[in-house]
């Protein structure tokens, strides 16, 4: 077999990095998004830079080899330690596939390659390799001085190349000695092999620093990017499997082979800790480069470590402020944004006309997305080229009013519309009720030239997200921390907070922001997609709903000119519908969800299921108590339906004629059906399983997906409270009110 030399495989890495295992993790890079951190990783993640605020240098995080630290402090540069890895990589001997070497004491007279380049560690680990070495020769009856060490030296190396390989298989050397073993698939292709008995672990150092400016200016930073260090090797000490998976991968490895470079407790090792054993192998490389001439002067290296920062990290573990890492991938649209592509790249968006037309077009989207609901979910595969189509067929310009060119639909045309969509996919179900909440907003409160412009956005196909909901909040009644200032310089206005349950706002092209003024009023701002300071991260980790993309917006001083900022509380000054349009939107979501999993339930009992042992039936579907409990289900969502189309009449009774008695309707038939609905999908999607048997359990159909969607999406503004918002009009004649 002929193989290229340039070809030959690089070296491994002396050590692997918790910082590159944090950001294959996710939590990583997550919180330096959420947190506006500005880093740039290299390859192999175990160097972070990070822009220093207010200026153009750019400070960093990195793993280097001792040498390097000990070097750089020893010339007063401005870098602390902050932690220190120590690693055992494995150590082999190597010969060409058709030598008659086989053990240690055939090198009796053999020249044995050792790759130097001139550097201080080179001679450092060329002593203790010949030290290994000798032990080895010494207990195979063999003496050193029988061995002929070869010094393998380059100034030239192909990209990719491995010196003592080359070495190895031109012929000057008989055997090498190989840092960090080679692969076992890597020596097969190559043509060589491994010396027997003779395997070592040699231990391999990496010294985190940190520069010493960040400490000063950003210590915040630094803290929590030592923290998910901390976190994911405490997470790879748990799981060694995983951990090497992700290891291979920083590699360049198979996975079954990360062992055949480092040692098979690579998982335990990969720890920042300052331990005494790492601290000691850090003071002996000192003492070796001194005594080398390799360092400019001798120095206190206690003074170098950073104990202050270490502490902060630990006490960010401990308050529990660091995401724990999770054995599920995080999107690739949580460390970066959607292509641009998604949002320019597609077809006009056609305006529909009336009612009928509108159920035709969701009638045709819900065929089109329905084939591949259960794998989207599964893979938790975004609907990118769903929504596209959403804005095509020109479902986002439902209830743009006829005066500016929509088709206004009637409420009852958009339920049944979101139940069509739900049907065929809860989760793209839900992605656009914030769009036409939003449309409705500004329909009540919108400036004459808002609404021109806007409504016309919509009837293009521009998407509006939604940023409204906050984890935590603010304090008191209000609950946003979100604020919207005049800005200093007097050009319109700066927007600043954090969201999250963001439905839809990752594929929107405007997102609408609620946030206080400086009188505590609440505002929407629209701030479009990609505007600065707009951070869009897809981290949604809920358990249903899964491709909703309900994650989080970050803002960070955003402009908004005052075109683009809505005055929202004015919607509450009087009687109002727009609490009860934005809560029939979620009940019809949850109604087309219970639709699909009964049906889906019927289905599988038909196809599927055995009928009980001994109660006589041919089939399972001819079992008299599977046919009352899916009577009892169907009863209870045809009640559902009842009511939520009594609850879509009254909405359009109070669009026609909006006072306190018709807003107090719409809102108690609104409330009475979101309570029923979420009782009842819950149930059927429960029941799913208790009908349908045990097979149905299997992962292979996914039906679960149905409980999981509703279950979670049923949550929002809980159906409890709704109980008591009915029951003040039926005990005392008083109609809820909703008030922001």
């Amino acid at each position: 077999m002929s193989i290229k030399i340039e070809a030959l495989t690089a070296p491994a890495p002396e050590t692997i990095g918790a910082i590159g295992l944090a950001y294959q993790l996710g939590e990583l890079p997550l919180d330096l998004r959420r947190r506006g951190i500005p880093a740039v990783r290299d390859a192999e993640g175990n160097r972070l830079r990070l822009a220093a605020p207010g200026t153009s240098e750019d400070y960093s995080i990195q793993y280097e080899n001792p040498a390097t630290a000990l070097e750089r402090l020893s010339r007063g540069e401005d870098v602390r330690i902050v932690g220190l890895a120590l690693q055992y990589r494995r150590e082999t001997i190597l010969v060409r596939a058709d030598s008659p070497r086989r053990t240690v004491a055939d090198l009796r007279g053999a020249r044995l390659g050792i790759a130097v380049g001139g550097r201080p560690e080179d001679e450092i680990r060329k002593r203790e390799a010949a030290r290994n070495v000798d032990i080895a020769l010494t207990k195979a009856g063999s003496l050193p001085e029988e061995l002929e060490w070869v010094e393998l030296r380059g100034a030239e190396v192909p990209a990719g190349g491995r010196l003592d390989l080359q070495a190895l298989l031109r012929g000057e050397a008989d055997a090498i000695f190989a840092e960090g073993a080679l692969a076992a698939e890597a020596r097969r292709l190559l043509g060589v092999r491994e010396l027997e008995e003779y395997v070592i672990y040699a231990p391999a150092m990496a010294v985190l620093t940190v520069s010493g400016g960040l400490v000063r200016e950003r210590p915040e930073w630094a803290d929590r990017i030592l923290a998910h260090a901390s976190a994911a090797s405490s997470w790879a000490y748990e799981n060694r499997k995983e951990a090497n998976r992700l290891a291979a991968r920083l590699l360049g490895l198979p996975e079954e082979e990360v062992e055949s470079v480092f040692s098979e407790r690579l998982h335990r090792q990969l720890g920042i800790s300052v331990a005494e054993d790492k601290w000691a192998r850090l003071v002996y490389w000192k003492r070796e480069l001194l005594a080398l001439g390799a360092l400019e002067r001798d120095f206190p290296l206690d003074e170098a470590l950073d104990k202050e920062r270490i502490q902060g990290a630990q006490a960010l573990l401990d308050g529990g402020e660091i995401e724990l890492p999770q054995s599920e991938p995080i999107s690739d649209y949580a460390e970066r944004d959607l292509p641009r592509s998604f949002f320019f790249e597609r077809g006009p968006a056609r305006v529909l006309r009336d009612d009928e037309e509108a159920l035709e077009a969701a009638r045709a989207f819900a065929e089109e997305i329905r084939p591949g609901a259960s794998e989207r979910d599964r893979r938790r595969k975004l609907p990118l080229e769903e929504m596209r189509r959403l804005a095509e067929l020109g479902l986002l310009g439902l209830v743009v009013p006829q005066a500016y060119g929509g088709p206004d639909v009637s409420t009852r045309t958009l339920v049944e519309i979101f139940k069509l969509i739900s049907h065929a996919d809860g989760a793209i179900g839900q992605i656009p009720q914030n769009h036409h909440f939003f449309v409705k907003a500004i329909e009540l409160v919108g400036s004459e030239e808002q609404k021109r412009f806007f409504f016309g956005e919509a009837l293009k196909g521009a998407q509006f997200g939604n940023a409204l909901a906050e984890r935590g909040g603010g304090k008191g009644a209000k609950r946003l921390s979100a604020t919207i200032r005049p800005a200093a310089d007097g050009d319109g206005y700066e927007l600043s907070g954090s969201k999250y349950y963001s439905t839809g706002a990752l594929y929107a092209h405007w997102i609408p922001v609620t946030a206080l003024d400086e009188e505590e009023r609440r505002m929407t701002a629209f701030v479009p997609r990609h505007a600065p300071g707009v951070t869009v991260l897809d981290d949604w980790s809920g358990i249903g709903q899964r491709t909703t993309a309900s994650g989080s917006v970050i803002l960070r001083e955003v402009r908004v000119p005052e075109l683009h900022l809505f005055s929202h509380w004015k919607i509450f000054e009087g009687p109002q519908l727009f609490s009860a349009f934005g809560q029939i939107m979620h009940a019809a979501v949850d109604l087309g969800i219970a639709q699909a999993a009964l049906e889906d339930a019927a289905a599988f009992v038909r196809e599927h299921t055995r009928p009980a042992y001994g109660n006589g039936a041919a089939s399972a579907a001819e079992e008299p108590d599977l046919i009352r409990r899916f009577g009892e289900l169907g009863i209870r969502l045809q009640a559902g339906e009842a009511l939520l189309d009594r609850a879509a009449d009254a909405v359009d009774a109070a669009r026609a004629e909006l006072n306190a008695e018709t807003a107090g309707r719409a809102a108690l038939t609104v409330d009475s059906a979101k309570w029923l609905i979420t009782e009842t999908a819950v149930e059927i999607a429960n029941a799913l399983f208790e009908v349908a048997g045990t097979s149905s359990m299997d992962r292979k159909h996914n039906y679960d997906r149905h409980w999981r969607n509703v279950r979670i999406h049923t949550l929002h503004d809980p159906a409890r409270l709704k109980l008591h918002h009915v029951g003040k009009w039926f005990l005392n004649g008083v109609y809820h009110e909703y008030k922001v």
